[in-house]
C-alpha cells in the first residue's frame, strides 16, 4: 500500500536519524526491480545485481552538523512542556476564579438574610409600614423606616455582587473556551 514516494520518505527518515550514530561521509543509492528506491552507507550491504548501477551520493559535513542540531532534543524547545505548564496554570486560574465564585455567593447569601431580616423588623414595627396623613398638606405620605439606609445599602451591595459573579464567570467561560 505504500507509493514510492512514501517508501523514500520512510527510508530518508531512517537514515537521516541513524546518521548521528554511524555515518561514514557516503551514502549509496540504487533502485530495485520493483522500483523502490533503496539507501545505505556500507557498500557490502548493496546486492550484487544492483552493485553496478549504485549512484555514489557524498554528504558535506554541514550537513551532517545540521542533522546532528536537529536531532538533539535538550537544545530543541519543549514546546509540549510548555503547552502542559499553560495548561496547568488557566486550570489553577479557573479554581482560584471559583473559588472566589463560592465567597461572593457566600456574601450575597449574608447579605440577603441581612435584608431579609431588617424586612421582618419592620413588618414587626406595623407603623413604619403605613403611610401617614400629612396635616400640613393632607396628602398621606410614607413614612420613612429608620432602617432605610441600611436597606439602600444592602440592595446596592447584593446587585454589586451579583455583577461581580457574572464577570468571573464570563470569565471563566473564556477561560474554558481557550482549554
Amino acid at each position: 500500500m505504500f507509493s514510492k514516494a512514501n517508501c523514500l520518505w520512510t527510508i530518508l527518515i531512517t537514515i537521516f536519524l541513524h546518521i548521528p550514530h554511524s555515518f561514514s561521509g557516503e551514502v549509496y543509492r540504487w533502485t530495485d526491480e520493483k522500483g523502490t528506491i533503496h539507501f545505505t552507507d556500507d557498500v557490502s550491504k548493496i546486492p550484487k545485481p544492483y552493485s553496478d548501477q549504485a549512484e555514489r551520493i557524498e554528504v558535506q559535513e554541514e550537513t551532517l552538523k545540521e542533522v546532528e542540531k536537529i536531532g538533539k532534543p535538550e537544545e530543541r524547545p519543549d514546546r509540549v512542556k510548555d503547552y502542559l505548564e499553560n495548561i496547568e496554570k488557566k486550570i489553577e486560574m479557573k479554581k482560584s476564579m471559583e473559588k472566589k465564585i463560592s465567597e461572593l455567593e457566600e456574601e450575597l447569601k449574608l447579605s440577603e438574610e441581612s435584608l431579609k431580616r431588617i424586612e421582618e423588623y419592620e413588618r414587626e414595627d406595623y407603623f413604619y409600614y403605613q403611610p401617614f396623613k400629612d396635616p400640613r398638606t393632607g396628602k398621606w405620605v410614607p413614612v420613612a423606616s429608620p432602617y432605610y439606609e441600611e436597606k439602600r445599602r444592602l440592595k446596592a451591595k447584593i446587585d454589586a455582587i451579583q455583577a461581580e459573579i457574572k464577570r468571573v464567570q464570563e470569565k471563566i467561560s473564556q477561560l474554558m473556551r481557550s482549554l
